[in-house]
């Protein structure tokens, strides 16, 4: 079984400015494609976005109000606890290599390319 490790991020709010790119949706999307890629470079993939309520404390008197973060999740595999999957010899998916005479050897290397009857 694989194991997983996350991590979020806050979406970008804003979108940055690129030299070429024009318009807030292209402006925008290119803004999260640069999170996305700047992740990835250290190994993380992209897994999906969510837009979670969080409880914000705003002014003096402290009253609570409902805010929406929008995160980014990625995951990658969590190396440091993989394990190697076990096989038993008599496991039926295990392939096994045919044991070959040594007259079936030299006929091996004569074989030529696969063609279709």
């Amino acid at each position: 079984m694989t194991n997983f490790e996350y991590k979020t991020i806050c979406a970008p709010r804003k979108p940055l400015k690129f030299k070429g790119v024009k318009g807030q949706d292209e402006r925008y999307a290119r803004t999260l494609t640069e999170a996305i890629n700047a992740q990835s470079a250290d190994g993380w993939e992209y897994f999906r976005a969510e837009s979670l309520p969080v409880d914000e404390k705003t002014g003096m008197m402290g009253k609570t109000a409902e805010k929406y973060l929008s995160l980014l999740i990625f995951r990658r595999e969590n190396i440091e606890n993989y394990e190697e999957p076990a096989f038993s010899p008599a496991d039926p998916v295990m392939l096994h290599t045919p044991v070959l005479d040594e007259d079936d050897a030299t006929d091996v290397g004569s074989l030529g390319p696969a063609t279709r009857d």
